[in-house]
């Protein structure tokens, strides 16, 4: 048997060398800045989180901005023209534009409101530099499609029988919760609504750097 899925929304999965930047030091900045206020959040007011978004040139906080870009930025440029270059199917190239925007930090109980990254950005990237499948929330994508919605009222039986673990069937279901790795990359559209559940039980912080990937003009 083969398969072809259509109309799906793809979650690239990269996996990141922690020694091929100084990932020590990246995350002694965070975790030193987490540390000055935990509830660090310049973007919203639902989200319980700490995060720099909106809040880089903040002076109480060691500023991460340079160091992500000094430390990162070799390491993301090789991998990300690799995904355009090798991992997308393409008839040519065209020119794009990435930018890391933000890290993330979560504490015992935070969580981060459901949000997507359009009109500017194609595709969304999140680097987890420290995760625990054990102790840390996933990642929640939810589903575009409506029939998602009410495919439980529909099909009640084949809605309750299937595993929605699997990527496969997630096109049943409201949404799908994606477990990363640590030291994992993963990018996917963004248009995709995505959210971080609460953390429950959390004795080390839930860190991650996201990254967001626009499509330049043709003569930019």
């Amino acid at each position: 048997m083969s398969k072809t899925v259509l109309f799906g929304s793809p979650i690239y999965s990269y996996h990141i060398d922690s020694t091929s930047y100084d990932k020590e030091k990246l995350m002694n900045i965070i975790l030193d800045n987490y540390k000055i206020d935990k509830y660090r959040n310049a973007w919203d007011d639902e989200s319980n989180m700490h995060h720099s978004y909106n809040d880089w040139t903040n002076n109480k906080f060691n500023s991460s901005k340079d160091v992500n870009k000094s430390i990162l930025l070799p390491v993301y440029d090789k991998l990300i023209n690799n995904f355009f270059n090798e991992k997308l199917k393409l008839n040519e190239k065209i020119k794009y534009k990435y930018e890391i925007v933000n890290y993330t930090c979560f504490g015992d109980s935070q969580y981060m409101k459901a949000h997507n990254h359009l009109p500017e950005f194609i595709f969304t990237c999140i680097h987890y530099l420290q995760f625990d499948p054990t102790q840390h929330s996933c990642i929640r994508l939810f589903n575009n499609s409506d029939y998602g919605t009410y495919a439980q009222h529909l099909f009640p039986t084949y809605y309750n029988t299937i595993d929605r673990v699997e990527d496969d069937n997630s096109f049943m279901f409201h949404f799908y919760d994606y477990m990363p790795k640590e030291d994992e990359m993963i990018i996917f559209n963004g248009m995709l609504h995505h959210a971080v559940p609460k953390q429950q039980n959390t004795t080390k912080p839930r860190i991650a750097v996201v990254t967001n990937i626009k499509i330049l003009p043709e003569n930019a």
